[in-house]
């Protein structure tokens, strides 16, 4: 009888926690509805940067493969996290819609999926369907953090906006909240793995990490968070074997995700910090740390004399940390990682269960009318934000769609007129160009994974290199010249495109002519003596360092001063695909080619048939001594290197462990109770 009263108890649970769920996901769906068809496009963000990947991404998913299009050329792995263009690219081609519905339609899945997820989890640890349900409904209808940490000017209404729809659909969160989907998932494999040792667990565990490191490289550091939590909240005893299982999971996962975050990549993402707004690892990092260190020992200090649950220990230690990145940085602007502040989006994710599951203590003491009266109060607020948020989606979807915009003008202008142009382009069209047409740009890349910091630096330089007009306009065109710039598009500050990036948008009038003029953007034309990235000049002017700052450009002027020279021969330079280029010249013996394509080790050159070597100048873009005079046949071709090809090789390794590890001990268990 208690076995059946035990099994009752079970199914009343099961069936509740399937229902709870379902209306967690048809409140979604219906809030986000309107955004399933819609075509809006929001200039402001990175979508055109994924759409850009999805669309011409052609075989990098399998092999390496060069992106030729933004910063001069870089491997595909160096271009942005693969998840999210990978399944705009399969949703377009399966569902047969525009790329743009395709990626609403993905964002606004991953918008139902993640509090579900959040439901499944607090459910499946707790066995609490209920307070579950009422922490995934938190985390739906209100904003906690922009009472803690919110946006500028912000009011304490606030809590009330919809900010998770307006950082997936207006702005770039949408791999940042695939990661955040995995994160509840990872936390309840992992205690899996601990409790159970089952190689299953270990694989399922790794197999989210590694999706959510796929999706965006917050989901790195959502991993690590998870992966500590649970490990101290599995209490003292079990920490050091414990650690040994996270350790195994983490080479697993990491190797799973190895062929797009290959190690140099994650080197450069951390080197490019202190380029930008990002100050890097500093003394006040060493702080930040430092409190959080000291707060954790706190927390567990007290978790362990109060509480043998290891439940409670869970949340606590979660809530803790995901709310400690965005706190230090927010009062005490202190941060040890990179774009503290984005860790809100974690951070709500955990208020929603403290709230949830803190209030149960008090809830439960209320008499049965006050209780029931609170759930009335909550469900009638509920239908108010149902209602709020749905017409703020409908809102959403009155946006124009991309072809009326002025990234789409340009982009399709450049195409049409100047074919084989690189060109330099501002702003949002810079994000959104390679989503209309095929354009080779001095800049386009996402900043947070830099592939060549020379170019970082001359992408600043031409935004702005001087206080001074003159000096500006001078030091931009030898900065963009030497990057292989033929025509710059510059916006005004009463232009349509949105970032408006130069500081002196008239700096080039009466000294550029007049391409186009359209939407308050400006295209001028950088005289060119050939539009070839390929060009035959003196030893002597190759660029022997990176230049110091934007002023710094006596290196580039006498680089640019060979490019004109007519005295020198013209360099024929031609794209035989992806990973392929041909150039053909005939040279002297004290001259050099200089090839306007960033330099990696993947490439590898042959002259007239003969292996050469490959040189890099100070502004990472490549160049070669021929060694003899005359005519010259040169191709180079790429592979990856030696790194890229074994992260891919690596990944496909760890693809067939990951198998195994889900199948075969099964079949074991099978044999096993079989005897």
């Amino acid at each position: 009888m208690p076995d059946a009263a035990n099994r009752r108890v079970a199914t009343q649970q099961f069936l509740t926690a399937i229902l709870f769920a379902a209306i967690i996901l048809a409140t979604n769906l219906y809030i986000c509805l309107p955004l399933f068809k819609s075509p809006a496009a929001y200039m402001n963000s990175m979508h055109g940067f994924w759409i850009a990947l999805a669309e011409r991404a052609e075989g990098s998913w399998l092999h390496p493969t060069w992106w030729p299009y933004w910063s001069g050329g870089m491997p595909f792995e160096f271009t942005y996290a693969p998840l999210a263009p990978a399944l705009v690219k399969l949703w377009s081609k399966w569902g047969g819609v525009a790329p743009i519905v395709a990626f609403h339609q993905i964002s606004a899945v991953v918008y139902c999926l993640v509090p579900l997820a959040l439901f499944w989890a607090a459910w499946r640890i707790t066995r609490m369907p209920g307070y579950s349900f009422v922490a995934a409904m938190i985390y739906t209808f209100i904003a906690p953090t922009q009472w803690l940490v919110p946006d500028p000017n912000t009011t304490w209404r606030g809590i009330w906006d919809a900010r998770r729809m307006l950082l997936i659909f207006v702005w770039d969160e949408t791999p940042h909240l695939i990661a955040l989907a995995c994160l509840p998932v990872t936390i309840v494999f992992l205690w899996q793995a601990f409790q159970s040792r089952r190689a299953a667990w270990y694989a399922a565990a790794a197999l989210s990490i590694s999706v959510a490191s796929l999706s965006s490289a917050f989901g790195v550091t959502t991993s690590a968070i998870a992966a500590i939590c649970v490990l101290f909240a599995s209490g003292r005893k079990k920490l050091w074997p414990n650690l040994r299982v996270v350790l195994a999971i983490g080479v697993l996962a990491y190797s799973l995700c190895a062929a797009f975050l290959p190690p140099s990549l994650l080197w450069a993402m951390r080197s490019s910090q202190p380029e930008h707004d990002e100050p890097g690892f500093t003394a006040g990092s060493l702080t930040a740390l430092a409190l959080v260190a000291f707060g954790w020992a706190a927390v567990w200090t007290l978790l362990r004399r109060w509480t043998p649950d290891w439940r409670t220990r869970l949340l606590a230690l979660f809530a803790y940390l995901s709310c400690s990145i965005p706190l230090i940085a927010f009062y005490f602007h202190r941060q040890f990682v990179p774009q503290p502040s984005r860790y809100r989006i974690e951070m709500e994710f955990a208020v929603a269960l403290v709230l949830a599951f803190s209030g149960r203590i008090w809830i439960e003491r209320w008499p049965v009318l006050l209780r029931r009266t609170f759930v009335f109060l909550l469900v009638a607020m509920a239908g108010e934000q149902v209602l709020y948020h749905r017409n703020y989606a409908r809102a959403l979807t009155a946006w124009h769609g991309p072809t009326e915009s002025i990234e789409y003008r340009v982009a399709i202008w450049i195409d049409r007129n100047l074919p084989g142009v690189r060109v330099m382009l501002p702003g949002s069209i810079a994000q959104w160009a390679d989503a209309f047409a095929p354009v080779s740009q001095v800049g386009g890349e996402s900043w947070s994974m830099p592939f060549n910091k020379s170019q970082e630096r001359g992408l600043a330089a031409i935004y702005k290199s001087s206080e001074n007009v003159d000096q500006d306009a001078r030091y931009s065109l030898a900065w963009a010249k030497a990057f292989g710039a033929g025509a710059i598009a510059v916006s005004s500050p009463q232009s349509e495109e949105f970032w408006k990036p130069f500081a002196h948008p008239a700096k080039f009038d009466g000294r550029l002519p007049v391409l186009m003029s359209d939407g308050g953007v400006t295209v001028y034309r950088i005289p060119q003596r050939s539009a070839s990235l390929a060009h035959v000049i003196p030893k002597s002017a190759v660029i022997g360092r990176m230049p110091s700052g934007p002023d710094d450009v006596a290196s580039l002027e006498r680089y640019d001063a060979a490019l004109d020279d007519p005295a020198l021969p013209v360099a024929d330079f031609n794209w035989m695909g992806r990973n392929r280029i041909r150039i053909h010249a005939t040279i002297a013996a004290d001259q050099a080619i200089s090839i306007q394509v960033s330099e990696h080790r993947g490439w590898h050159a042959r002259i007239n048939g003969r292996a050469a070597k490959i040189e890099r100048d100070g502004l990472g873009l490549m160049w070669l001594e021929p060694g003899s005079a005359g005519p010259c046949e040169i191709e180079l071709n790429y592979d990856g290197g030696v790194e890229l090809r074994a992260c891919r090789y690596l990944s496909a390794i760890a693809a067939v462990v990951l198998v195994l590890l889900f199948f075969l001990p099964a079949r074991f268990f099978r044999r096993e109770q079989t005897a």
